[in-house]
């Protein structure tokens, strides 16, 4: 699958939720970027979005992004809940990464808007 770049014009930052030690030794978990991109953005339409609106995800978008070692980590990742993807201002659950016709070119994350209570975890 081909994209043309001038469309990856969004600008997103990929995050994981990691363990960091404060000045006194006490461990606590925070948002940490891993990465920062630009990608293009769809919203679910058709099928795709009858489905996630059945589940009350009618807010799910689907971001293209270039492949890197950072989404290639997200991908192989047990628990997607440790990632999410922020896109102006505004904080979205990772539900899946697929590398697209696993050609390690392109990538397809699709994303679901969070609460703003839950922002703060995963």
């Amino acid at each position: 699958m081909r994209v043309n770049p001038g469309k990856l014009r969004y600008a997103v930052e990929l995050q994981e939720y990691t363990a960091q030690q404060d000045a006194i030794g006490n461990q606590t978990l925070v948002w940490h970027t891993a990465e920062k991109a630009f990608a293009a953005i769809n919203s679910l339409y058709g099928q795709e979005y009858w489905a996630a609106a059945a589940q009350g995800q009618q807010n799910t978008l689907v971001f293209v992004l270039r492949w890197s070692p950072v989404l290639a980590r997200a991908a192989a990742s047990a628990d997607l809940t440790r990632w999410q993807l922020l896109f102006e201002g505004r904080s979205y659950a990772i539900q899946s990464v697929d590398d697209m016709e696993f050609r390690h070119k392109l990538c397809k994350i699709r994303v679901v808007q969070k609460n703003e209570q839950n922002n703060s975890g995963g």
